[in-house]
């Protein structure tokens, strides 16, 4: 029995297209966390120094795929400390204080530090198990008073497919926007800032 080669290259040729659409591709995540925080007057309009550092040791976040098979990195190349930025400038004006980058009159500073970022989706059985983390430091300056603390969140999730890119993103930008929320909600911090 002869075979036509012609007839079995197209299948052959389409196979190897589909296997490769299936590969699990690295990522580099755009970081813009959302940040929501109520209207209010608790800044008293008070004028604050905000300076915003990627502090992380690393730039790749984790991995996502098959550890037995197929996998790829998940990464944050690109520098977003001016999206960050924006972020919590805009929060700090819905809480009533005037934001600018460079030093105040009145000696009042807020550093913020995106410290830890981690995301994995690994296949686990026949479910892939999402975990995401981060850590954001907080350092707030008014005169001698000061105030420090790291802000943690993290979410842990499970699919039954490798999640895509915009999943991905997502869960980073939404756990990442969880501690800067409660970063801005946090009264010991607005209090030695309004001081």
């Amino acid at each position: 029995m002869n075979l036509d080669l012609r007839v079995f290259l197209p299948m052959i040729t389409s196979a190897a297209l589909i296997m490769q659409g299936c590969a699990v591709q690295p990522q580099n995540i755009a970081l813009d966390p959302p940040v929501q925080v109520p209207q209010s007057q608790a800044g008293q309009g008070k004028v604050v120094q905000l300076v915003v550092h990627d502090a992380r040791p690393r730039k790749t976040l984790g991995i996502v795929g098959d550890l037995e098979g197929k996998y790829a990195h998940v990464s944050i190349e690109d520098d977003f400390s001016t999206s960050v930025y924006q972020r919590v400038s805009a929060a700090l004006q819905r809480q009533g204080f005037k934001v600018q980058p460079t030093p105040s009159n009145d000696d009042r500073k807020l550093d913020v530090e995106v410290r830890e970022i981690e995301y994995q989706s690994v296949k686990e059985g026949l479910t892939y198990k999402t975990e995401t983390k981060a850590a954001v430091a907080a350092l707030a300056r008014n005169g001698e008073s000061r105030y420090e603390r790291i802000y943690r969140a993290g979410e842990n999730r499970t699919s039954a497919v490798v999640p895509g890119a915009e999943d991905n993103a997502k869960a980073v930008n939404s756990v990442v926007g969880m501690t800067l929320e409660d970063m801005l909600n946090d009264d010991k911090m607005t209090s030695v800032l309004v001081r």
